[in-house]
């Protein structure tokens, strides 16, 4: 800390802080939560479709096989609709395959 700095606050209870975190937490919630239902949802075919990343409700998935593409570009629509149902508010718009 330097001299004339205002020293950190000080927390006593832990609703002092929940406005800080509760964003970062929901974030972080809502993607624990993504990955477990897109295992359960992928099925078997969870080892063709990985997770790559999520930004703007784009979900990029990684597909080496083409037939596994060709399937998860058939079943986008519908997974989309399955994952949306789990969250309180839809945000996945759309899978991308990179």
């Amino acid at each position: 800390m330097k001299l004339g700095q205002k020293p950190p606050p000080v927390w006593h209870k832990s609703g002092e802080i929940k406005g800080s975190f509760s964003r970062l937490n929901s974030q972080i919630n809502r993607l624990l939560l993504l990955e477990k239902l897109w295992d359960k949802l992928a099925g078997n075919k969870a080892k063709f479709w990985q997770l790559h990343a999520v930004k703007g409700g784009i979900i990029y998935v990684k597909v080496d096989i083409m037939a596994a593409r060709h399937e998860l570009l058939i079943k986008e629509r519908d997974l989309v609709k399955e994952l949306n149902k789990n969250f309180d508010k839809p945000w996945i718009k759309q899978i991308s395959i990179v």
